[in-house]
Parts: C-alpha cells; sequence; structure tokens
C-alpha cells in the first residue's frame, strides 16, 4: 500500500484481541448527506434579503441614524464568505447572487447550468448595547475569597436565517433548516457606536454562518475507529494484523485474501474492508463488509463492529460527487458597461458610479469592453454621453461595440443635502441589461447616509478591487457611490475563482 495510506494510522491502540484502526472520513453534518451530496459539485448560491425599509422621508432618515432599522448588511461579503467556507472536496459554489426583489431563486439557474441551488434566507439582523453586571471570584493576600462584581457593556448581534438546498433541474428540495447567528462582546464603556461595532464584527458573523454551511455541506473531517481482529492460537491472522499494525497492509491483505479463498472467517473479510475502506474503495469495503457481518452472526466476538455507522459512512463517502466544472458561458459574454445618462446636477457623479460598477463586474468574473474602448466607439458614432444612447437601438450598439451584452446606468440622485440636523448624501439610480434574445433585466439602487466611516478609505478597503480605492479618496460621495456600485453588481451573478 502506497505510504500516503498509512498516515491515518499513526495512532493504533491493542484492544484485547483486535486493533483500533483510524480511518479519516469527510462527514457533512446534514441528515440528508447522502441525497444532497450529487447536488454540490457546482451550486449556485442565492442570498435572498430582508425587506428593505423605506429612505425616502425623514422618519426614515432618523430611523437610519438611530439604528432603529437595524444595521446595514454586506451581502456580497456574505456570498463570497460562504464560498469560501464550501470550496472543499465534494462541494464548490460557482456562482452567487443576491435576490432583493422576491424573484424565484431559479433567475438565472438556466444560463450557469449548476448542480444545485443553495438559497439563504435572511432575516433582518439586529444588534444592540446593553449593561451588565459581571461577578469574579478573587482571593485577597490573606487567601480570603472575595466577590468583585463588575459593569460591562455587553455588545451583541444577531442574524436568523433559513436555508434551502434545491435540485437542478426541477427544483426539488433536499435539504431545509434555519438557524440564528450571534456574535457578542464585553466592553468597559458605551463609546462605540453600535452600528460601528456592528460593521466592525460583521465578520465574525457571517463566519459563523459560513462554518455551518461548510459543516453541514462540505463536511468536515471525522476519525472513524475500525477494529481488525486477530484470532487465539492462529499465528498467521495474527501476523496479519501485527503488518496492519506496522502499516504494511499490503502484505496483510495477501494473507486475509488467501484465507478468505480458502474459506475464511470473518475476521479476514474485516480485514480485507478497513483495507479497501483505507484505499477509498468504498464498493469492494462494503462487499467485505458485508460478507463479514454474515459470518459473524451470533459471534459475541463481533460485538465492537459498529455495522451500521459503517455503511452510514460508506453511503455518504459514495456520493461524493465526481469533479465538475463550472459553466462559465454567463461570464464569458463580451459585456459594454455604457456611459451613464445623468439627470443630476453632479459632473464627476456619473461617471465615477460607472468606474466602480465596471470595478465590481470585473471582479465578478465579466469579460468586459474597456470603458475607454467604449467610449471612444461611441463618440466615433456621434454619442458622447449616457443620456443620447436612448435614441440608438441596443442592436445597433452593440454590433458596433462587438458586445453580446450591454449595461445601461442612470443616476437620479448624487448629492449631499442638510436638512435640520440631518446630512443626507445619497446616491440613487437605476441599470437594466441588455443582451440578444433575452429577458431584459432591470434594477434600482439607493444609498442614502447620515454619516460616513472615519476612514473613508477604511470604509472602501472592503468593497473594491485593490488600488482603486486610493484614486477615490477625493471625489464626492466616493463611499457612497462604491456601497452603490457594489449594491447593483449584487443582483447579477457573480463567478467564484
Amino acid at each position: 500500500m502506497r505510504k500516503l495510506l498509512l498516515l491515518p494510522l499513526a495512532a493504533l491502540a491493542g484492544c484485547g484481541g483486535y486493533l483500533s484502526v483510524r480511518v479519516p472520513h469527510q462527514l457533512p453534518d446534514s441528515p440528508n448527506a447522502a441525497a444532497a451530496r450529487p447536488y454540490l459539485g457546482a451550486l449556485y448560491l442565492v442570498v435572498k434579503t430582508p425587506e428593505k425599509p423605506g429612505e425616502d422621508n425623514l422618519s426614515g432618515l432618523a430611523g437610519a441614524l438611530l439604528g432603529k432599522a437595524g444595521p446595514e448588511m454586506n451581502f456580497q461579503a456574505l456570498g463570497r464568505s460562504a464560498a469560501r467556507a464550501l470550496k472543499q472536496p465534494g462541494s464548490r459554489v460557482c456562482a452567487w447572487r443576491v435576490e432583493k426583489g422576491g424573484g424565484p431563486p431559479s433567475a438565472f439557474a438556466a444560463r450557469l447550468n449548476p448542480s444545485g441551488i443553495l438559497v439563504i434566507t435572511l432575516g433582518r439582523p439586529s444588534v444592540s448595547a446593553k449593561k451588565e453586571e459581571r461577578s469574579a471570584v478573587q482571593y485577597d493576600k490573606k487567601r480570603q475569597k472575595q466577590t468583585v462584581k463588575n459593569k460591562v457593556w455587553v455588545y451583541g448581534a444577531s442574524l436568523p436565517a433559513q436555508f434551502h438546498l434545491l435540485a437542478w433541474p426541477g427544483e426539488a428540495v433536499l435539504d431545509s433548516w434555519a438557524d440564528v447567528f450571534t456574535v457578542a462582546e464585553d466592553r468597559f464603556d458605551k463609546t462605540k457606536d453600535e452600528a460601528d461595532w456592528y460593521a466592525e464584527n460583521e465578520r465574525k458573523l457571517l463566519g459563523a454562518l459560513s462554518e455551518k454551511l461548510a459543516a453541514r455541506y462540505a463536511g468536515r473531517r471525522v476519525d472513524r475507529f475500525r477494529p481488525v481482529f486477530s484470532a487465539e492460537d492462529d499465528t498467521e491472522a495474527e501476523h496479519a494484523v501485527d503488518l496492519a499494525g506496522a502499516g504494511r497492509w499490503d502484505e496483510a491483505a495477501e494473507i486475509w485474501q488467501a484465507r478468505a479463498g480458502e474459506g475464511g472467517g470473518w475476521r479476514d473479510h474485516l480485514g480485507l474492508a478497513v483495507a479497501a475502506e483505507l484505499r477509498k474503495n468504498y464498493e469492494e469495503a462494503e462487499g467485505h463488509y458485508r460478507r463479514a457481518q454474515e459470518l459473524a452472526a451470533g459471534d459475541k466476538a463481533a460485538k465492537p463492529v459498529r455495522w451500521g455507522q459503517i455503511y452510514r459512512d460508506l453511503e455518504t463517502a459514495r456520493s461524493l460527487p465526481g469533479a465538475r466544472g463550472c459553466d462559465k458561458g454567463w461570464f464569458g459574454v463580451k459585456t459594454a458597461v455604457l456611459p451613464f445618462s445623468d439627470e443630476t446636477t453632479s459632473v464627476d457623479g456619473p461617471q465615477l458610479a460607472r468606474q466602480l460598477l465596471f470595478a465590481q463586474l470585473k471582479e465578478a468574473g465579466y469579460s468586459l469592453l474597456p470603458l475607454e474602448k467604449t467610449e471612444e466607439i461611441l463618440r466615433q458614432r456621434g454619442y458622447s454621453d449616457g443620456g443620447q444612447l436612448r435614441a440608438a437601438r441596443p442592436e445597433q450598439l452593440a454590433e458596433w461595440l462587438g458586445a453580446g451584452r450591454l449595461i445601461y446606468g442612470d443616476i437620479t440622485d448624487y448629492g449631499e443635502i442638510m436638512a435640520g440636523v440631518y446630512n443626507r448624501r445619497m446616491v440613487k439610480g437605476s441599470a437594466r441589461v441588455w443582451e440578444a434574445g433575452e429577458p431584459e433585466i432591470s434594477f434600482e439602487e439607493s444609498v442614502v447616509r447620515v454619516k460616513t466611516p472615519k476612514s473613508l478609505l477604511g470604509g472602501l478597503a472592503g468593497q473594491l478591487a485593490k488600488g482603486l480605492t486610493e484614486r477615490l479618496k477625493n471625489k464626492p460621495l466616493a463611499y457612497e457611490a462604491g456601497i452603490f456600485s457594489r449594491q447593483a453588481a449584487e443582483n447579477l451573478p457573480a463567478a467564484v475563482k
């Protein structure tokens, strides 16, 4: 047997006539693991957002300022975190997107051709800061017991979520469950704003969710212990077990195979079964386990063998999907991000929003026509700004640009307004996607802020590609435009690299 297969046997323990052999398995926590696993090799992840509160009136702004609407989530961070967690043997996320309008989770599935669809339906996250009393027992210099009480501020956040694993095609429900994920921290004072604390700790909350996903579907290493028996006054059987204990499984298997062929007993078939399981030849292993169980019927010596666990493990191991590539056809279509139309008084805003959306789509795996080349071709045809593009047929624009897909953008609000005590910073607009022979896709996004992070670059760093944030630090409403571009891009599938 190859040396690689000897590694799981580093810990062998003698146990009254048999050796306990460590056999590693990657076992999911899902009760439907065997049925679900064939659908995990090329997943399409859909994040369904909680209902968004209104933002267009003063009360909505006040609620945002006071935190009554709950903290704002970074759905992109969730998609990426879940995809990383599920990138393991037997599971992989090929693409993810955010569904904000109550549409079916299967949207885009026909183009992405996944093995299955994993839907995460989020509830609204909550964050709080409460003063609590903590008691601790201490001993003074005289070894006298004392109880010391302290006041602390307990910051905490919770996120409820429901999960559905669907087969594709057909959308049959393979698995369904729900959980609430929490994170907490004790602080000595309440100097930290709750929303800021949430933003700093959201990664931990999303990490807990992603870790649970990985454990349920990708699985985690579980060491099983299989007994390999010798027999009293059977020198050859004892020698085979000694060879196995020394990691010389090929030699041990030769002995068991020869004895089994001559009408050997259940111990020989059990040894062959464990050897095959270590080689990950699960069909051969089950055959020998079944024969060993049949021959061991009524023999009390076989009591340590957990037959039921063995067969469940083998069924799960056999259901591990084979390697499957992700269908990149959707992302391979040459895409042009057209100049945005502008209904605002901002000179730089629409252009900045377009640049940021381009950066988001590039990071998401799209094949994009460079912005400068798009502008140059359109200028040659007499189109110098986005508002003029309404007069042109998309088919004609696509032909000029050599693109199979066009993305239009329209910025309707881009500015800062003082409204009493509120300093409202707003970026609002819409986008639509045209592709020949496909239904048009449209969506709207609105970003309203009553404050911006103290560190603009720090706030943007998690949203944009490296090197882009430095060029934005002097741009108007760069942070809000970064959020707008991220939220707009989330409406379309993002490839997982």
